[in-house]
């Protein structure tokens, strides 16, 4: 059963280039855990020119050495600690395959 995190940014003016590093380097973490990462722009809908980012495992178990990886929890307090952040996370969803 395939496990989606799923990630919506407003990007702040000027910041696109920076985001999409982090985004890079989140793509590289997600890869390594075993999952896939796509990133979007939102063309049309309620959040024009946001960006979606969707990261996708096979199972849970991929989740957690993704969520446990010490070079994520590195970048997520870098991210975490910038007083200038290059997007704000509009919204966040954990997004689990069900069986019909």
């Amino acid at each position: 059963m395939a496990i989606r995190a799923v990630t919506i940014l407003k990007v702040r003016p000027g910041k696109e280039k920076e985001i999409f590093e982090t985004l890079k380097a989140v793509k590289k973490l997600v890869e390594h855990a075993g999952g896939t990462y796509s990133v979007s722009r939102e063309v049309v809908g309620p959040q024009p020119n946001h960006i979606v980012a969707v990261a996708q495992y096979p199972d849970w178990s991929h989740v957690g050495k993704m969520r446990s990886d010490p070079e994520l929890l590195k970048l997520m307090d870098r991210i975490r600690s910038s007083s200038d952040p290059a997007a704000e996370a509009v919204s966040s969803a954990i997004l689990e395959d069900v069986a019909i």
